[in-house]
């Protein structure tokens, strides 16, 4: 069991206009008592369809905060600390989606002896020797 797993915090929450939001959770309890963690939260425009008609979907992003930071640290960056957190997020969903795909090429099951060729009936053409 890990020291935050021991812990009690109070729960803080803090917007702006622009839509930025900071939660601070105070440890109240446990071996860090006084300390504070720091987590914000933005709404990202997420494409959820390859068909150009969906339109993309707002979605609540959460990241953390460098550990030992203040409310006036966290508040200067916060900007910098999502575009960051975005950015690394992206690349896992991209890295994701290639592996993805390199999985599905592979799962192509060849076919046995000669392939089957089709008539102007769409019914199977058979060769006939002879």
């Amino acid at each position: 069991m890990s020291e935050r797993d021991d812990s009690w915090a109070k729960m803080t929450e803090y917007s702006d206009p622009d839509g930025r939001r900071v939660t601070e959770f105070e440890v109240m309890e446990g071996p860090k008592k006084g300390s504070k963690l720091f987590k914000g939260k933005v709404m990202l425009k997420v494409k959820v369809s390859p068909d150009p008609r969906v339109t993309p979907q707002n979605m609540p992003f959460e990241f953390d905060f460098p550990d030992g930071k203040n409310f006036s640290w966290v508040r200067s960056h916060f900007d910098a600390e999502a575009e960051k957190s975005v950015k690394e997020w992206e690349k896992a969903q991209n890295e994701a989606r290639k592996q993805a795909s390199q999985e599905s090429s592979r799962q192509v099951v060849p076919a046995r002896g000669m392939p089957t060729m089709l008539g102007p009936d769409g019914k199977p053409v058979t060769s006939r020797k002879g």
